[in-house]
């Protein structure tokens, strides 16, 4: 069996602010350190195999954080970073709309393709991130691994291996600082937990 332990990384200002912090970045803020060592103590006594990150601060310092309890070394990868929001990263949506009406249009038309300027689409951040938890879990037969990213990223791992598509990731909410276990048995996708 494989399983892996998804977690959103802890609070950040941007959080608090509701803006689209994607390659922002940002710093966990006090609270956010927080969370990141509640859930140091819930995963405390596990055996885990690995522990992945995005490079982001915010979750390279929570998996620092969590990986007190394992000293395993920390493998990064830009594919488990949150989605480019490119020229509209780290603004909220009334901003979006209000400086970028025409692009606003488009991305409200066709949310899963729309490519905002230095960005990427919905589509080609599910397609990044399925890649990763494609190789990670078809390289595998048996282990526990702990990956700590962001909200995006852990609705499309979910949305990916149960068979469901970009559009169907909405389906997700998952607060920051939480777990959420999903396990694969004989290629089998099963969550267990979300939001705990």
């Amino acid at each position: 069996m494989v399983e892996l332990i998804l977690v959103r990384h802890g609070e950040t200002a941007s959080n608090k602010k509701g803006t689209y912090c994607g390659w922002t970045d940002v710093e966990l803020n006090e609270e956010g350190i927080k969370q990141a060592q509640e859930v140091q103590k819930k995963l405390a006594g596990l055996q885990v195999d690995s522990i992945y990150s995005s490079p982001l601060k915010r979750a390279s310092k929570t998996a620092e954080i969590i990986n007190e309890n394992f000293k395993l070394e920390i493998m990064y990868s830009d594919n488990l970073k949150e989605r480019n929001f490119g020229v509209w990263d780290n603004l909220d949506y009334g901003e979006i709309a209000g400086r970028f009406p025409e692009e606003h249009s488009l991305w409200v038309k066709d949310w899963v393709n729309y490519c905002m300027q230095d960005g990427e689409s919905a589509y080609q951040q599910y397609k990044r991130v399925a890649q990763f938890t494609e190789e990670l879990t078809s390289s595998h037969e048996s282990g526990t691994f702990v990956i700590v990213t962001h909200h995006g990223c852990i609705r499309i791992i979910l949305a990916y291996l149960l068979g469901m598509k970009v559009e169907d990731t909405w389906h997700f909410k998952v607060g920051n600082g939480s777990i959420t276990r999903i396990e694969i048995v004989h290629g089998y996708p099963v969550l267990t937990l979300l939001n705990g």
